[in-house]
């Protein structure tokens, strides 16, 4: 009877773990936010190297990866598009991440 009443909780703990871990970037994160922008970068002169589009995991809305690329420097740039009756525009502000060596301990 006592495992029946464990499991809910263990699971809440885990739940709230998980959540508060996606809320906060990690300290071993592999990307750190840049205030740079896709035209900054590009007029910098890093070229785009790959495109991906999915939907984004949070809203379902259409998601583009942008990968720029110069020598051994890495960054990506995602935009959330919004399909609004037969356009297609942004959802929000194309945000930019550098690629960094994590933090290990």
């Amino acid at each position: 009877m006592k495992s029946g009443r464990i499991l809910p909780i263990l699971f809440g703990c885990v739940a709230a773990v998980s959540l508060s871990a996606h809320a906060q970037p990690q300290s071993n994160a592999q990307w750190r936010a840049t205030e740079a922008t896709l035209f900054d970068l590009i007029q910098n002169g890093y070229g785009i190297v790959a495109v991906t589009s999915v939907a984004a995991r949070s809203s379902g809305l259409p998601e583009d990866t942008y990968v720029l690329q110069k020598t051994n420097s890495v960054y990506r740039c995602v935009e959330t598009r919004a399909a609004e009756t037969g356009t297609v525009r942004a959802t929000a502000p194309i945000r930019c991440a550098e690629l960094v060596k994590p933090y290990t301990d």
